[in-house]
């Protein structure tokens, strides 16, 4: 997975018509989806305070993109509309948004296993800390973000620090514990 997407196409319009529409409403657009082949545009939005959106939110994103529907001739005519929230264990599509979500845990797919290199200088390397290394998929703590990379802990107050390139990220979500939601 490119965490970088470049958008083309009938993709790109949407994204940028879905965009504006969405701002406009006092929303964010989190991602979208395209499915060519079913005809179907998925818009997953949030309300930028909560990062989340309420039922009434997706019916005021439907009602606003409707006429554009129905109006612009580049639409496909048999388009299906989906609006909702992106869920709690929302996917990672662009490397961006893991700069909100520092101290969340998250659960990565690597390209290339973990290793001691990985780890940060001066980083103790914890029993739970072992258990990241040689291995492809992992759930960590995000405790770093840069553009180039994350920095990451097996645990929440663990010392292991791993640092992970975003290029060796494959596929990417939030992944909360159940007593992080309900604390919520």
């Amino acid at each position: 997975m490119d965490l970088k997407l470049d958008r083309q196409g009938l993709e790109k319009k949407f994204f940028d018509l879905c965009t504006e529409i969405v701002k406009n409403e006092g929303l964010d657009l989190y991602g979208l989806d395209y499915l060519k082949g079913q005809c179907l545009l998925r818009l997953f939005v949030q309300n930028p305070e909560t990062k989340t959106a309420q039922l009434e939110d997706c019916a005021k994103v439907d009602r606003a993109l409707t006429p554009f529907v129905e109006e612009l001739e580049w639409m496909p005519a048999e388009l299906t509309l989906e609006v909702s929230s992106p869920g709690v264990y929302r996917d990672i599509k662009e490397a961006f948004y893991f700069q909100d979500l520092v101290g969340e845990r998250i659960a990565l797919g690597l390209f290339e296993k973990l290793s001691e290199k990985d780890l940060v200088v001066d980083s103790k390397l914890s029993k739970s800390g072992k258990k990241l290394l040689n291995d492809k998929k992992v759930t960590v703590y995000l405790n770093e973000f840069s553009e180039e990379y994350l920095v990451v802990s097996p645990e929440k107050n663990d010392m292991t620090r791993v640092k992970i390139n975003i290029g060796n990220i494959k596929k990417a979500n939030v992944e909360p514990l159940w007593s992080d939601i309900s604390e919520n």
